[in-house]
């Protein structure tokens, strides 16, 4: 009976420890978008994306070994040049971190005119828990994440996106309320 007793607080001790390491729900739809900073290539500066409050926001995280990532890229050139007139802002996160010269040269050789940033710390993959490229990201004009589209479903996924964006868009944006001293 004792060695039973025993095996059986050893199997809740084992299964507990396990469960303390399963990796949490990643960051998606409800949540707060995560501010982080990112450089943009365009101009080698670097911003936050609190910096876009009001504008709703197309996160789209790839790097250039990518295969699906450079099938999406005409798809997302296409959409930004249909929606930048409306307050949607595209930007491509690029998450090669070991060249940033790469990543510029590669957007150029796409015809990229939306604005491409460098994650350049691996601070947005973490923040927003990237497992897998291309994760696309539809933020609202309060920051808050609408939608996360992980890999690449040509069937669903610019149907997804479209209709994200307009529920995003349809959403009045909240004043910012400067804090009182």
């Amino acid at each position: 009976m004792r060695r039973l007793v025993a095996y059986a607080v050893g199997a809740v001790i084992v299964a507990l420890i396990l469960y303390a390491f399963l990796p949490g729900e990643p960051v998606g739809a409800g949540q707060t978008a995560p501010d982080v900073i990112l450089r943009f290539t365009e101009d080698g500066l670097q911003r936050s994306l609190s910096s876009y409050h009001g504008d709703v926001i197309v996160l789209d995280f790839w790097a250039t070994s990518c295969a699906p990532c450079r099938y999406t890229m005409p798809r997302m050139e296409e959409f930004h040049r249909r929606y930048k007139q409306q307050g949607v802002t595209v930007i491509g996160v690029a998450v090669d971190v070991d060249d940033y010269d790469k990543v510029v040269r590669f957007a150029k050789e796409m015809g990229v005119t939306y604005p491409i940033a460098a994650d350049t710390s691996g601070e947005a993959k973490q923040s927003y828990q990237i497992r897998n490229l291309p994760t696309l990201f539809v933020i609202d004009k309060d920051g808050v994440i609408v939608l996360r589209l992980e890999g690449y479903d040509p069937q669903n996924a610019g149907k997804q996106l479209e209709d994200a964006v307009k529920r995003a868009l349809e959403k009045p944006a909240k004043p910012i309320i400067p804090p009182r001293r």
